[in-house]
């Protein structure tokens, strides 16, 4: 063999080192998407369990923390992206014309957490999380 064709037959062409690079191109930005959605999955999972948390956070502390009073209140939380809502309402019972009536009244309390991202676009579908449970309290003698 001459030094022209040892030459020839020792490396890569222009045109392979091309495709080669385009190749390892479209799969890195195959796997950039893949890891871009596992981070976004991973963010909405985290905000969800705050919210979650939160709302527990709600009903445990209802009665507890301050009186419990039939009405709603709200806020936010620390760092803006989580809005609740605490709703307070009596829960009608049937009682008939009994002669002796429970010692207890039932409430309903109904925890609402709305997450919001700050890079949402608008008109995003804002998730948000419901919790509802009864609360038994004394009942109040007239």
């Amino acid at each position: 063999m001459s030094r022209v064709q040892q030459r020839r037959q020792s490396g890569f062409t222009l045109l392979e080192v091309i495709v080669a690079v385009v190749i390892a191109a479209l799969c890195l930005s195959a796997l950039s998407q893949v890891f871009a959605t596992g981070v976004r999955s991973a963010s909405a999972s985290s905000d969800y369990m705050r919210a979650m948390t939160l709302a527990q956070g709600l009903l445990a502390g209802a009665g507890i923390e301050k009186p419990l009073v039939d009405g709603s209140e709200s806020g936010v939380s620390s760092d803006g992206r989580l809005q609740w809502s605490l709703t307070v309402a009596a829960e009608p019972v049937e009682e008939g014309d009994a002669l002796i009536k429970p010692p207890l009244d039932l409430k309903r309390l109904v925890a609402r957490v709305a997450v919001s991202n700050p890079g949402d676009l608008p008109g995003a579908k804002q998730r948000n999380v419901e919790l509802t449970t009864l609360l038994a309290v004394p009942r109040q003698i007239p």
